[in-house]
């Protein structure tokens, strides 16, 4: 349903010092009799077709902040580079103030919230961008709209990051303020985490502590199959096992191992003997279907929470599964991928991107790239997630219907991502979760013509309006590149 719109919203640009605490914010929107205020810094500048578009997207009643691209110049007023944004994101806001140097508010809406924040008593001070995060944290906690504008309304010097108007040099000081605002709205969100700031320091981690009660079920599809991997050979599933049971901190866990009939009987010993009373065998001796596997699997746990993996894996951070479980168990959330490397340490996946077609985002990059705006450092949103790692409540994906048995082999990542999507949930993916992905070592990965053309018969549309990316860039591409720009 289209929400009702009012009246275009009359909109003024307020100028606010890069320090400015709450009496300085509270004066400039009491300056105003507007219904919309720009909070913009002294820095830069607010294009000409800002106050008319702001005026529009602020129609709609339920909008409380609205924000938009940037283009970043040099000294003399050169071009450098563009920010292109994605729709709103509430866990990448968690980690990262990607909103930016435009943020628009409802002025009535955010006196009530500056006042709200003046009553915290665990926020005794708070400037510049730490502020501003406080304050739309508190504009959306209970319902209020986001509108995000892809057109580059700000323009700047290049001073800085996605951190706003705070200098480089003060990184640190506008950190810790921002992790003080983070913990508070997670506090008052009932998000039980710790806050840390992450390397190299201009971002920010949640460390959530999901219950201890909560039970896992690791969901592992196998046919017993070995390879070499660093010059030595392995049977796939043993490895990921040994892995998963010397490294992994989280001890409530079952797994599932959905097994061919023509799995090797040493290989069932073998497991037997490393996983003991939590091993449950699924017997699959149909042709291979991994929806199905996955379903079969399903229907023989017993855990809170389901964790897909494929056998050629092998665990790189111990707390993967606290990682994975305590975003998964967020309502509003779907499905929650890792950060997977290659054999050589590159990216095999960072989250899906659906631009003209389905994309591992920077797929082949080196394993720890930042990405553009660090947004390969953060857990963030993103369309999908595949299905070698993911993590998701069980009572979602029974929801939901499990994963398409007419995706045997391709893509039931995809439509089972959109289908989340669907429905309102949010897939995120965490860089935080990191294990090795052997991908397609065990299996031929070769698409077929009639996989793809069931997957365009079904997702057409959206495989070419991906929210987390942005209408600015170039379709068809696994890099954030501006249309344009090569």
């Amino acid at each position: 349903m289209k929400p009702k719109m009012g009246k275009k919203a009359t909109v003024e640009i307020v100028i606010l010092d890069r320090h400015a605490d709450r009496s300085a914010l509270n004066a400039a929107l009491n300056s105003s009799l507007a219904d919309v205020v720009v909070l913009s810094g002294p820095e830069g500048s607010t294009n000409h077709r800002a106050l008319s578009m702001l005026g529009t997207a602020f129609s709609d009643p339920e909008v409380a902040v609205a924000y938009s691209d940037e283009s970043v110049s040099d000294k003399r007023g050169r071009h450098l580079r563009s920010i292109y944004k994605p729709d709103w994101s509430p866990e990448r806001f968690r980690s990262q103030f990607y909103i930016g140097n435009l943020l628009a508010v409802r002025r009535t809406t955010a006196l009530a919230a500056v006042l709200n924040s003046a009553l915290d008593d665990s926020l005794p001070s708070l400037h510049g961008t730490a502020l501003r995060w406080d304050l739309i944290f508190r504009l959306t906690e209970n319902g209020g709209k986001v509108v995000h504008i892809p057109e580059r309304l700000f323009g700047s010097a290049d001073l800085t990051s996605v951190l706003g108007t705070e200098p480089a040099s003060q990184f640190e000081s506008v950190m810790l303020e921002a992790t003080s605002v983070v913990q508070a709205h997670c506090n008052r969100m009932g998000i039980d985490a710790e806050v840390e700031i992450s390397e190299p320091g201009d971002t920010l981690h949640l460390r959530r502590h999901p219950d201890s009660s909560t039970k896992v079920s690791l969901i592992i599809p196998t046919r017993g199959s070995s390879g070499t991997i660093w010059g030595q050979e392995r049977v796939f599933i043993i490895e990921l096992m040994q892995s998963i049971i010397s490294k992994s901190t989280w001890e409530n866990v079952e797994f599932v191992i959905v097994a061919d009939a023509t799995t090797p009987a040493i290989v069932r010993r073998a497991l037997t003997q490393l996983c003991g009373d939590r091993l449950i065998w699924v017997d699959y001796d149909l042709p291979f279907n991994f929806s199905d596997k996955i379903a079969k699997g399903r229907a023989a746990s017993n855990g809170q929470v389901l964790l897909l993996l494929n056998d050629d894996m092998e665990v790189v951070s111990e707390d993967f599964i606290e990682e994975l479980i305590g975003l998964a168990l967020d309502p509003g959330v779907g499905a929650v991928g890792a950060r997977l490397l290659l054999a050589d340490g590159r990216l095999q996946h960072i989250g899906h991107r659906y631009a003209d077609g389905t994309f591992h985002l920077f797929a082949g990059y080196d394993g720890d790239y930042a990405g553009p705006e660090n947004m390969c450092r953060i857990t963030r949103e993103c369309i999908g997630v595949t299905a070698a790692c993911l993590a998701i409540r069980a009572e979602v994906f029974d929801e939901v219907g499990g994963m398409a048995l007419d995706f045997p082999n391709n893509f039931n990542d995809v439509d089972f991502s959109l289908r989340l999507f669907e429905r309102g949930l949010r897939n995120l993916v965490t860089p935080h979760a990191v294990l090795f992905h052997f991908e397609s070592v065990t299996r031929d990965g070769t698409v077929t013509a009639e996989e793809e053309d069931l997957l365009f018969s079904r997702w057409g549309a959206q495989l070419n309006s991906d929210p987390y990316s942005n209408p600015n860039l170039e379709s068809g591409r696994i890099e954030w590149l501006e249309k344009g720009a090569h």
